[in-house]
């Protein structure tokens, strides 16, 4: 038998291919994927650690509580309840009663939560601003499963603290409780917008509209509150309520406004957060007009000209006969565009702004603890700008209030920035009516006293002599 001949196989190269460009480019961008995703997941388990030890410490606070007499001061209303918003639908209308954002109900916690997609936000509204969704928390989905983990799965102590809500009033008290709430709105938007006390500051404003109003029945009710402590503190909680529900609207309408700068836009991360880091710094180039941000250029002679002043102000306080920029009640407060309101849009700007400094939007608490601060060097730069050019500032702000009135549809307030019709004082010397009014017109005193003494001889000749005839009487026209 002949021999068969042994078949080798040839060797492979144990060689790997290079990885081609768009391996390489796949590969990093796992890598930053996976960097960011534990990035979140350490925010998270830090927020989680945070959260469990406030819901604990505010146990421990309640069973404080149920110790305490019954006449203790209730906590403040922050929140926005379902019952609340039946309630204030009559007085914003109910497309003006939204919902605050996460942040003012747990105001003393911030957290990072991931993005919800700006497409998702807006879709389905045909508004130039639109109020976008809130986003929603990603540590867990129910409040309650939040409280099991910070508990331990034990049960909360009886006796906790009831939060103060519409159904704490009677049926008569509820309108006074609602006008505190709008009070306080409309306070924290044109008079101070971080007031240091919540108490006082809300039973002021509450004051200011029942004494405004003339309404017997709101005046009688709030001198009874007066007289109770107990009452008074709910009043002010409830209608302190306001001011985080506004906050959180402000900031929701300022979200969406971003894209205006062009964010995101067609940039890529690191594009949005070079321009970010450009428009959010020292200097504040977001309130500027003028801004071309492929160029990173603006127009220093326009602070404060940004387009997002005209649309958010709109959008928040002229968009409905419920706005309370448009309620008769109140809309005196908002002609001008007054200081206060123009600083707390800038704020809640630059907190929209800072969400994207990663590149991609990534939620920051507008908290009254983080933002108060800013709130104070906003301010100090308006009134730096308005005590330096005066005349400049009172005509940017009366500029501002005329182009958002003149674009609205509601005669009262056009009325307000109407010019004075010259033809309905054609005629009129205003001269002669100062002259009248500060008695300038009258005839000097001493230049009548000769007519007065010649008047007295004619009416002594008179008494002393006897009655001449009728015929004879022109011959004593020479006296």
């Amino acid at each position: 038998m002949a021999p068969t001949a042994s078949k080798t196989k040839p060797k492979q190269s144990t060689k790997k291919a290079a990885p081609s460009e768009l391996e390489k480019l796949i590969a990093h961008q796992k890598k930053t994927q996976k960097a960011l995703e534990k990035q979140l997941a350490e925010a998270n388990a830090k927020l989680v650690a945070k959260r469990n030890n406030d819901l604990l410490d505010e146990e421990e606070d309640a069973a404080k509580a149920s110790s305490l007499p019954a006449s203790s001061s209730p906590p403040a209303s922050d929140s926005f309840e379902e019952e609340d918003s039946a309630g204030l639908a009559g007085l914003l209308g109910s497309d003006r009663v939204t919902e605050p954002e996460d942040n003012e109900k747990t105001s003393d916690v911030g957290s990072i939560v991931p993005d919800i997609s700006d497409e998702e936000e807006l879709k389905g509204s045909s508004d130039e601003l639109p109020t976008p969704m809130q986003d929603d928390e990603m540590v867990t989905d129910k409040p309650e499963v939040r409280r099991k983990m910070a508990a331990g799965q034990r049960k909360a102590p009886t006796g906790t603290s009831k939060r103060v809500t519409q159904s704490t009033f009677s049926p008569g008290s509820v309108r006074l409780a609602n006008v505190g709430r709008l009070a306080v709105r409309v306070g924290i938007a044109t008079q101070e917008g971080f007031p240091s006390n919540h108490a006082d500051f809300a039973w002021d404003a509450l004051s200011e509209a029942v004494e405004t109003s003339q309404v017997p029945e709101l005046i009688e009710r709030l001198a009874t509150a007066n007289k109770s402590d107990k009452r008074r503190s709910e009043l002010t909680a409830y209608a302190w309520g306001g001011a985080p529900q506004l906050r959180g609207e402000i900031k929701s309408i300022c979200k969406a406004a971003v894209a205006s700068f062009g964010i995101p836009g067609d940039f890529t991360p690191a594009e949005i957060t070079k321009h970010i880091k450009w428009l959010t710094g020292r200097k504040g180039i977001f309130k500027y007009g003028g801004i071309d941000l492929k160029n990173q250029t603006y127009n220093v002679q326009q602070p404060y000209g940004a387009s997002f002043y005209k649309a958010v102000i709109t959008k928040q306080w002229f968009d409905t006969n419920k706005s309370e920029g448009v309620r008769t009640a109140s809309c005196e407060a908002y002609v001008d565009s007054p200081v206060p309101l123009l600083v707390i849009v800038t704020g809640a700007m630059r907190n929209s702004l800072s969400e994207w400094s990663t590149g991609v939007r990534i939620q920051i608490k507008f908290t009254e603890e983080e933002f108060g601060p800013q709130y104070q060097r906003h301010r100090a730069a308006l009134l730096n700008l308005q005590a330096k050019s005066p005349t400049w500032f009172a005509q940017f702000q009366r500029e501002l209030y005329v182009k958002i009135v003149s674009t609205s549809n509601f005669p009262h307030l056009k009325e307000i920035i109407a010019p004075l019709d010259e033809d309905e004082l054609d005629g009129v010397d205003f001269e002669a009516l100062e002259a009248h009014a500060t008695g300038k017109d009258q005839p000097d005193v001493a230049s009548l006293q000769p007519m007065l003494q010649a008047s007295r001889r004619f009416e002594w000749f008179i008494m002393v002599s006897p009655r001449p005839a009728a015929a004879s009487i022109q011959s004593y026209h020479h006296i």
